[in-house]
């Protein structure tokens, strides 16, 4: 019979393979400031701005075999989700990820409304990618941590560009975020703690930000957004803030007590930020570009006997009114969240 672990069983021996992960120990639940059970954030009152669509998405056997950990969510242009998935090299607390190509594809272009998979891509391109970004003339972006590479699709999937080479290593790509001119600027999280800037043709223009707690500091620059001014957002997951900086890495604000942000993203005129309250906790938050909190909603429905562990990708849709997050390690699924208020 297949063991199953208690939810301190699995945090504990998450804990101890980090290594093996290749993360940070202040990746790992109980580890520097963070607690497995005690909620980091403070103590604002959750306004539940969006619901959980329990009839989206409807995935089927013959394109979605068995449940994959969605490390990404993104919007194309055209309104389907594109969805970033682990494939079968599963992230396990005890063996860590297979350092090997994922065979089946692991991006997954979703009906918006249907919630029915239109077509795959991305087979045998990734170890273990990790986010998935859009930028404004429709392109995809990948940072798959494990192969320590970035890439760039065109819509169809087709690749266009590939960083990581002898050329311009990177040591734990995270995210991609992308500015008005097309140049770009790489999360290179739990190792580096840094941002890479590169010019439109991928050609490294600098870095900033080095290890620390203070501002322009960063200890696990988990996720970056780009706003409609080039302001640049990190979701620092240890430090537990979002730092607001400028193109050339100059500190504009610091968002603190945010509890622990995995993902950040901008869209329109909202900075969307999903964190971890604890391992089974989720939370979204939606700012205004001043930092001021405009409303929030629970990843975990009330009441559920369901798996909604390590929420980790977030995509928004519609203005506003469609949230989608996908969830790693035990929960495995993605889901979208319906705007309820005004």
């Amino acid at each position: 019979m297949k063991e199953v672990l208690s939810r301190r069983q699995f945090i504990s021996g998450f804990s101890a393979a980090a290594g093996t992960l290749g993360l940070s120990p202040a990746l790992t639940f109980g580890a520097e400031k963070q607690s497995a059970v005690a909620p980091v954030a403070p103590a604002t009152p959750v306004v539940n701005s969006h619901l959980l669509d329990p009839s989206w998405p409807v995935f089927t056997p013959d394109l979605y075999p068995e449940k994959f950990q969605m490390s990404g969510v993104a919007v194309a242009k055209d309104g389907n989700v594109v969805v970033l998935s682990h494939g079968e090299n599963h992230g396990d607390p005890q063996k860590g990820f297979q350092r090997k190509f994922i065979k089946r594809p692991a991006v997954f272009v979703v009906d918006p409304k249907s919630g029915r998979i239109l077509r795959t891509w991305g087979a045998n391109v990734f170890f273990q990618p990790h986010q998935i970004s859009v930028d404004g003339a429709g392109n995809f972006w990948v940072a798959d941590s494990g192969l320590k590479r970035v890439f760039k699709f065109n819509p169809d999937g087709v690749k266009m560009l590939e960083l990581g080479t002898k050329d311009t290593p990177l040591e734990m790509p995270t995210d991609v975020a992308v500015f008005s001119d097309g140049s770009f600027i790489v999360a290179d999280g739990a190792i580096s703690r840094r941002g890479v800037r590169f010019d439109s043709d991928g050609q490294r223009i600098g870095d900033w930000g080095a290890r620390g707690e203070e501002t322009v500091q960063l200890h696990t620059p988990h996720s970056m957004a780009v706003d409609d001014e080039d302001r640049v957002y990190v979701a620092d997951m240890s430090n537990h803030w979002v730092q607001v900086l400028s193109a050339e890495g100059e500190l504009i604000a610091t968002w603190s007590k945010v509890g622990r942000p995995l993902c950040v993203r901008y869209h329109a005129g909202s900075v969307y930020v999903l964190s971890n309250l604890s391992a089974a906790k989720g939370i979204v938050r939606r700012f205004n570009k001043k930092g001021e909190l405009q409303d929030s909603f629970a990843t975990r429905p009330a009441e559920t006997t369901e798996d909604f562990e390590w929420p980790h990708g977030l995509a928004i849709g519609d203005g506003g009114k469609s949230v989608y997050v996908g969830f790693v390690l035990t929960a495995r699924r993605v889901q979208r969240y319906k705007r309820v208020i005004n």
